[in-house]
């Protein structure tokens, strides 16, 4: 019920604010051949963020303008980049109904309500603006709500070739919707050289249906990951090598971190108010994941990947079903399911001083046949298309 009256609530602010959108579109300079950029509404750290400092650095003729709210801890880096819009205000439902371009990373991009605008834009209800879909990570999994007709989107960024190839086949978007074109934040990752004495566990979430609080603590994720985070193994190991583990569970599971613990300053329990994702994907020596798509960033600039899948099959039941993607056979390191295994591998990895195998860089290699800094210049290109348009650009200095 409580879903139903918020879809109502954004119906009617659309059918209300469509007619003067329109109308500042054509007569205020701020909304005029606007772009929209977003990432959740309040955050600033993945495709969204770097696309916008693309715009702002190397197309400034460009009218850009990012969602952020006035709580988030992003906002400060934002707004010394280029113009903001306070998420879910008036101005933002306007600017939205406004723009040329909307410029996301989440379903129906740069929505004041995302789940909202997307089941309206299912019954034709949908903003004038080209939507261009960034994506927060390459899909590996096949996403339902992500097909056509449930989305429709102009612009669906790819960020591999396998997973361009699928999508293309498998989500039934019509032609050229769907490009391979990179995803923006690897602009960032590309020939970058910033290791730190870190290694970063970075596991993923289970679904919104997965428990939480007290029953959280019943759960297979918590009882692994407490038990490795307390393993007397990992540290003396951690201190052998003389590195830290940074633990930084996914935003929908940081609301759990407190249920963790850990005996060793070795161990640091990471919340996403102190610790920014692609920093610590920069300054990592090695990944341990799960499921997380992360692990191609991570791979992007050629560091080692270990995947710990104790629960596949409770993954499976809660999360996405598998897709085109194999972790055995296609993954970038090792699959293992035990923590003994575990800390075999990453015995085996530290020993080799942290060098990627030739067996995985190879796998990389394929998946990645367009490894370079030029993402958010083919994203921008094909953006501008969208309209009929396209132009040469300047070469510009990789943003940080």
């Amino acid at each position: 019920m409580r879903s139903y009256g918020r879809r109502l609530k954004y119906l009617l602010l659309f059918l209300l604010l469509f007619v003067p959108a329109r109308l500042l579109r054509r007569f205020h300079a701020r909304y005029r051949m606007l772009w929209l950029v977003a990432e959740r509404g309040y955050d600033a750290r993945d495709n969204g963020y770097r696309f916008f400092s693309y715009l702002t650095r190397c197309q400034p003729q460009i009218n850009a303008c990012f969602v952020i709210s006035g709580d988030s801890p992003d906002r400060e880096k934002v707004t010394a980049l280029g113009k903001t819009v306070e998420s879910g205000s008036l101005q933002h439902h306007l600017m939205y109904l406004a723009a040329d371009y909307l410029v996301g990373t989440h379903v129906q991009p740069a929505a004041p309500n995302p789940w909202a605008y997307y089941r309206m834009a299912q019954y034709g209800l949908r903003a004038k603006g080209h939507p261009v879909f960034l994506q927060h990570g390459i899909i590996i999994n096949d996403i339902k709500h992500l097909h056509y007709p449930r989305l429709r989107i102009d612009l669906f960024v790819c960020g591999a070739k396998p997973e361009f190839e699928h999508i293309s086949a498998a989500y039934g978007h019509p032609a050229g919707v769907v490009r391979y074109l990179g995803l923006s934040r690897y602009d960032a990752l590309y020939g970058v050289q910033r290791r730190e004495r870190e290694i970063l566990l970075m596991p993923t979430w289970r679904s919104a249906a997965y428990p939480t609080g007290d029953a959280f603590l019943q759960t297979a994720f918590y009882k692994h990951y407490q038990a490795f985070l307390q393993s007397p193994e990992l540290l003396e190991l951690l201190e052998r090598l003389d590195v830290r583990l940074i633990f930084y569970p996914h935003t929908e599971l940081q609301k759990e971190l407190h249920h963790f613990s850990s005996p060793s300053d070795r161990i640091v329990l990471a919340d996403q108010a102190h610790y920014d994702v692609q920093t610590l994907l920069l300054r990592c020596l090695l990944l341990i994941t799960d499921y997380s798509s992360v692990f191609f960033d991570v791979g992007y600039q050629g560091k080692p990947v270990i995947y710990y899948q104790f629960d596949e099959e409770e993954y499976r039941k809660y999360l996405y079903a598998e897709g085109y993607f194999s972790y055995r056979r296609d993954g970038f390191g090792p699959v293992v399911e035990t923590q003994e295994a575990l800390l075999a591998s990453l015995t085996a990895c530290a020993e080799a001083g942290f060098a990627l195998p030739e067996e995985y860089a190879k796998r990389i290699e394929r998946f990645f046949p367009m490894r370079d800094d030029k993402n958010c210049e083919r994203t921008y290109q094909a953006i501008l298309a969208l309209s009929g348009g396209g132009r040469e650009s300047a070469d510009c200095e990789r943003g940080v």
